[in-house]
């Protein structure tokens, strides 16, 4: 498990596997485009961007488990070319939403349930010219990882960046995994 698990889960959770589903039929509230760490500009609105932004460790007990915390921010935008008063009615019931269905939701993985922290409105003055409002909800949950775990993540990592090329010399392989795509272990 990756805190990238994370972040799916909560983009499947709002908008079902695949972005096509129309919104109608989507339990997403009135989302137009759920993403994963998605520039605010770049979301059809409302829309919603999650990532997991950081985290913290410590070690547990004399094991060589460690014991992650990590920090998970939800970015909502909303637009109205109205007027500010129209997007503040849109927001405040996003961001209720969006804690609702996500406080104490441990999304079906082996985290600890999450734990709204926070939200604040973070628009700029170029938001405002644009039309939009931005609000960040921060969520924490923890999980252990252990090396089990961390081996699964290694050969996860090995499968996706199975081999790479060296810049100064474009031509010549620098890695090659060997991992077979069905169990993670070499051939």
């Amino acid at each position: 498990m990756t805190d990238f698990d994370i972040e799916e889960r909560i983009s499947v959770l709002f908008c079902g596997e695949n972005d096509k589903t129309p919104a109608k039929e989507r339990d997403s509230f009135w989302f137009k485009s759920i993403d994963i760490q998605t520039g605010i500009t770049t979301l059809s609105r409302p829309g919603m961007s999650v990532a997991v932004m950081s985290g913290d460790y410590e070690t547990e007990d004399a094991t060589d488990n460690l014991k992650v915390t990590s920090k998970i921010i939800v970015t909502l935008v909303v637009k109205n070319v109205a007027k500010e008063k129209e997007r503040r009615r849109i927001l405040h019931p996003c961001v209720k939403h969006v804690v609702w269905k996500l406080q104490g939701n441990d999304l079906g993985l082996e985290i600890d349930p999450l734990k709204v922290k926070n939200w604040k409105d973070v628009t700029t003055p170029e938001h405002l010219a644009a039309a939009l409002l931005v609000a960040e909800i921060e969520f924490e949950t923890v999980y252990t990882l252990t090396p089990e775990t961390e081996e699964a993540s290694y050969r996860n990592l090995l499968s996706i960046w199975s081999s790479f090329k060296s810049e100064e010399e474009p031509h010549e392989e620098l890695a090659t995994s060997k991992v077979n795509f069905d169990n993670g272990e070499t051939p």
